[in-house]
Parts: C-alpha cells; structure tokens; sequence
C-alpha cells in the first residue's frame, strides 16, 4: 500500500512544516502513513486562528446553518465511510469488522444526531419572582475558542464526540489527538473544510502530549478544553488548565454485574462484547466480572467455550474477532498487571492460544480470565486497558452493589437479570454514569456519558454534552414604569424615592 503524509490542519490548510514521524500498523507491523509533528509552534498558530475564525465569522453563523455544515459532514464521510474504516483499523489494529460495522458508522449517526437535534435552544425566558414586572433572557452562549485532547483507542468516535457539540454551540476548535493514532481525526477536518466549514474552525495538530497537549492545556486563549485519556494525565491536565472549563473523561474499572437468575446465555454474549470489545482497549470495559456464587463456575465454562469460538488472525480480514493491542507500551503494561495479579494470589482460568495465528510483526494480548480475583488485589482495582477480564464472586445483591462500588472508579456498569425491580435497584445505587440492565457497549448520542468519582467530570453527548460547551449569560430586563426600582434605588437615594 502507498504511504501517505499527514499534516496539521491549520487555518484551513493542511500544513506540513515540521519534524515527520513514520506510523506503522500495530496490526501487521507494516508503515502506513508518515505525520508531522506540529508541536508548540503549530498550536499556537492553531489557537490564533481558532480565535479569529470565532470572532470573525462563526459566532455570527446561525444555529440553523452550523446544523446544516454538521449535516453535509456526516453525509460527506458517509460516503467515504468504507476508507475510513480502512485507516481506522489500520492505525488502532481493532478489526476491521469493528470499524466498518460499528466505530464508523457509529460516528457518521452522531454527527447527524447534532446536525438535527432540536432540545438545545439559544435561550429562554425566565421570570423574577421579587420583580414581577421585570423578567429575565438565559442565554446559552459559545465558550469561544475549544480545545480538544483524544486518546488512541476510538479516535474516530472521540474526535466526532468533542467536534460535533462544540461547533452546533458555536465554538472554534484545536483539536490535539493521540500522536499514535491521528489519521482519521485529520481526515474530518479536511473533510469538513471541502463541505464548507471556514477555515480556522475545525483545526488539528499532531504532536506528543507534553509538548503539544501541555500548550493546548496551558494556553489562555483557549476558554475550555475536554479532555479524554488517563486519570493520571487527567490529574495533570488539571493542574495546568488555569482558569478555564474542563470536561475529563478518565479511566474506568467497571462492573459487569451477573444474578443467578439472568439469561446466562445473553449475559455471557455481552460480558465478552463488554471486555474483549477492541482487546479491551475501552474506557468503559467491563473488566470486573461481579458473578453469583451459585452460577459462578457454570457461567464461567459458558465463557470459556464461547472465547474458544472467537477467531484470532489478522484483523485487517473481516472475519477476524481479535483485535491489536494498539501501542507496544500497552502490551508491556498489561503484560505487568496481569503477572502482578497472579502474585497476589488470582488464578489464570483462561488464555486463548493465539500463537500462529496472528501476524507476527503485530501487538497482541490473549483474550484472558483471572478468577479468585478480590477489591483488595491491585488486579482488581487497576485499570488494565487489555482484554483480561477479572472473575470476582458475591453471594447477595447488597454485596453486588458494595463491591460494584468499592472502586475509585465510576464510568460503566452492567447489571444482568431477569428481575427488573432487582435491575433498576441495583443500577439506581451503583455510584457510576452509564448502567446498562441486560446490554452492555450501546452508545446513544442522545444520553449523556461521562464518569462519578475518578472516571471523570463533566458530561459527553446528548443535550447535557451540548450544554457542556456553553456558558450562561442572564440579560435583566427591567420593568417600564420603574415603581420596583424606588425602594431599591432608595436605599442610596432616599431623598430621590
């Protein structure tokens, strides 16, 4: 395949001033694409001209024709879906499969979802109880210039999930993506300028997280920056945001929670979709298996025989079920933790062989299960970002929940029974910002997503991710004859009231 050169999308030009770095398939191994590094320099450009493209000419566009720019982008990528597919599977190893049927098409329906939402309003009319004859204009208003960092494991979605709400509420936007994974992210922008975007709306540059993402950060003309990637680095952001908006979506632990009397069939068909799902490689993964006692060793047989199904080979086929680790440094991580978790005491129940089978160039971890795992194992409380799902038993529904929560993390939870009172229960008390009952992974772009506790704060999607990227402006309108305003005005001005 030929190699193409990607650059920074800035001011409305794909610039490529810089140090180039090569990309290679965590997949196959093989070169996909050569990228320029934009660094301090191109972010600040970037940033400049985000600041003028706002104050030039996208806080005057209407809300009526940022929609339809929304619209003509998903309809453009829609239709060259199949390409970005190709290079999304390439650059992150997830199977091919999963981004032709699931990550891209996904993306396509959330840009279209913002082009033709109609809850978010620009304002609304309030009333002053203590004035009656005055009212009140909430303004919902543009933050101005948005910055955007995005991790590598769905940069197609995260990059169409921090774009879409930002630009339908009227911000400019610099978005910095993974360094690892930046192609697609890069295609949306050019593909939003041939649509008709102007230029300095939508901009992107690649770049490391500590020189580049620290700018982003750090930069006070940037009025709100979303985050998504680490806790640890979410920490950090924190630090050297300054004075401005965050929203961080962090790291995640999360439940997926089996009772004796769910569909043991149906369950173990989404414990597998909700961990080995891109190898793992999710924020809202459910690694932690939280299974009844009295079904613990038949459910796990019905896992182990299901995971000896799934087809392992490379995942650029469409028959592959195994997806990449997507960098080397996240192999070796999860390599760690997972021999950390043996040394504290959990048993290897499970490990797909894999050998062979795989290309031999590429990063690959065993779909794995840890059983006899427990919350006082750091395998049982640590983020593993891989395809190792962690087998921990209860007896009762009010351990269920105790150990549902007995994590710093609160992203994800699934909860898998026939009993409906028992599932709304449970999920109403599970401390986290989705809970599936009986699914697991299904993403609407009309519910907020976001995390409670360590997972994060601020919210994704939906009218509350809309809001998200705004802020209030409250215009008093006072009353015609002014007799409200004499005892007001009469506690300065007695002699005038």
């Amino acid at each position: 395949m030929s190699v193409e050169s990607y650059g920074n999308v800035v001011n409305g030009t794909e610039d490529h001033e810089g140090s180039e770095y090569v990309l290679k398939s965590p997949a196959t191994g093989d070169t996909i694409a050569t990228v320029v590094d934009g660094g301090v320099k191109k972010i600040r450009e970037a940033i400049d001209a985000a600041q003028d493209a706002f104050y030039g000419i996208w806080s005057k566009t209407s809300l009526h024709d940022r929609k339809i720019l929304l619209q003509k982008l998903s309809d453009r990528i829609q239709e060259r879906s199949n390409e970005y597919a190709m290079l999304e599977s390439l650059s992150t190893g997830k199977t091919l499969r999963q981004s032709t049927l699931m990550d891209i098409p996904l993306g396509i329906e959330h840009i279209s979802y913002f082009a033709n939402e109609t809850e978010f309003s620009l304002e609304r009319k309030i009333e002053h109880p203590e004035f009656p004859d005055t009212h009140g204009i909430i303004q919902n208003v543009p933050m101005g210039v948005v910055g955007a960092i995005t991790p590598w494991n769905v940069p197609f979605l995260m990059a169409v999930w921090k774009a879409a709400p930002a630009l339908l509420a009227g911000n400019t936007l610099v978005i910095k993506p993974s360094s690892s994974t930046p192609i697609t992210t890069i295609e949306m922008a050019k593909d939003a300028l041939s649509v008709g975007f102007p230029p300095g709306v939508l901009n992107v540059v690649c770049g490391k997280g500590e020189t580049a993402g620290e700018e982003l950060a750090k930069s006070e003309k940037i009025r709100m920056l979303s985050f998504t990637g680490s806790t640890e680095t979410g920490r950090h952001i924190s630090s050297v945001a300054g004075v401005k908006k965050l929203t961080l979506e962090l790291g995640g632990k999360s439940p997926n929670i089996v009772f004796e009397d769910a569909d043991l069939e149906r369950a173990s068909m989404g414990v597998i979709f909700g961990i080995y799902l891109n190898s793992g490689q999710l924020c809202e993964s459910g690694s932690r298996l939280l299974v009844q006692s009295s079904i613990k060793e038949k459910f796990l047989v019905t896992l182990r025989k299901k995971l000896d199904e799934m087809k392992a080979g490379n995942p650029m086929e469409m028959e592959t079920d195994v997806s990449a680790i997507t960098t080397r440094s996240q192999k070796l991580k999860i390599e760690k933790l997972v021999t950390e978790g043996l040394q504290e005491g959990s048993n290897l129940y499970y490990s797909k062989n894999i050998d062979g089978l795989v290309p031999s160039l590429g990063f690959y971890y065993p779909p794995t299960i840890l059983d006899n795992v427990n919350m006082d194992m750091k395998i049982g409380n640590e983020e593993i970002f891989g395809p190792v799902l962690s087998a921990i038993e209860f007896k009762n529904e009010n351990e269920a929940v105790e150990i549902a929560n007995r994590s710093s993390y609160g992203l994800a939870a699934g909860v898998w029974t026939k009993d409906r009172n028992k599932a709304m229960r449970v999920a109403s008390s599970i401390e986290s910002g989705t809970v599936w009952i009986n699914e697991y992974h299904l993403l609407s772009a009309a519910a907020p997503r976001g995390g409670f506790k360590n997972s994060g704060v601020g919210r994704e999607l939906g009218l509350e991710g809309i809001l998200e990227y705004t802020q209030t402006r409250h215009i008093f309108v006072g009353s015609e004859s002014g007799e409200q305003d004499q005892v007001a005005y009469g506690l300065v001005l007695a002699k005038q009231s």
